[in-house]
């Protein structure tokens, strides 16, 4: 082991990004759900029964049909919320946006060759099944869609090839634009009608809704991180706070991988 007693600059502590990027987003107004187990609230036997944000101010929860079937998984970097294929295993963190018409949200995950992950994210209100749309991001094995269930915004993108491991899925939101990046690869851009997003909306993780059906909409992933900023179109920028946090979600994932 070398051992250096001189003080380093930040840049060359391999932590220095994850608390850059906390920071950030804390500054942001924004939520962290981060794959260390120290944030994660369990049971004796491994069933999560609730993941604390970084910043400590919020705690994403078990979504109603999950009935202690997710559960705590260590991987080689860290730890996340193991999704079981047609089994609800999905969070939700209750009411994260005051205004859905312009946000970013990210997940890092692991997804074993061949499995699809299905349902990552979700931006949805009540989700109690009423008629109220909702935006959803899915891996379907080769390809990732974002689509809102009213049909007025969609992008349908190819997963970037060559990526092993972890994956890190950035999407952006700003009213009738979106966007997307898979793992530092191309920006997928689409147009359409901006989705009629209720307010306030809260953020569901491996699922889409408190709905105990939609089986076929659940797939099988170990979900490390998700990350949320209101009001802020990462992939879309219009100011130059866009573009920063871009860079630091690109630096933690360079660094994770």
């Amino acid at each position: 082991m070398i051992r250096v007693e001189d003080d380093l600059p930040e840049a060359a502590l391999l932590d220095g990004c994850t608390a850059d990027l906390a920071a950030a987003v804390a500054a942001a107004g924004g939520h962290w759900l981060h794959g260390e187990a120290r944030h994660f609230r369990c049971d004796a036997g491994g069933v999560v029964l609730g993941w604390q944000t970084v910043e400590g101010a919020s705690e994403a929860l078990p979504t109603k049909p999950n009935e202690g079937h997710g559960r705590l998984a260590t991987t080689e970097t860290g730890s996340g919320l193991q999704l079981r294929l047609g089994v609800h295993c999905g969070l939700v963190l209750p009411q994260a946006l005051t205004d859905a018409s312009r946000f970013s949200m990210a997940v890092l995950y692991r997804v074993d060759p061949g499995a699809e992950a299905r349902t990552l994210l979700t931006i949805n209100g009540d989700g109690d099944g009423g008629s109220a749309p909702y935006l959803f991001l899915a891996d379907y094995g080769d390809s990732f869609l974002v689509k809102d269930t009213s049909d007025g915004l969609a992008l349908s993108a190819l997963k970037t090839p060559g990526v092993a491991g972890l994956r890190c899925v950035l999407v952006s939101v700003d009213r009738g634009r979106v966007a997307l990046q898979d793992s530092g690869g191309p920006v997928h851009r689409g147009e359409g009608l901006p989705p009629a997003l209720p307010n306030p909306a809260s953020l569901f993780v491996g699922a889409r809704s408190h709905r105990s059906g939609l089986q076929k909409t659940l797939g099988e992933a170990v979900i490390e991180d998700v990350l949320l900023w209101p009001g802020m179109s990462l992939l879309l920028p219009q100011t130059a706070a866009d573009a920063a946090q871009r860079l630091k979600l690109a630096r933690y994932y360079l660094w994770r991988r």
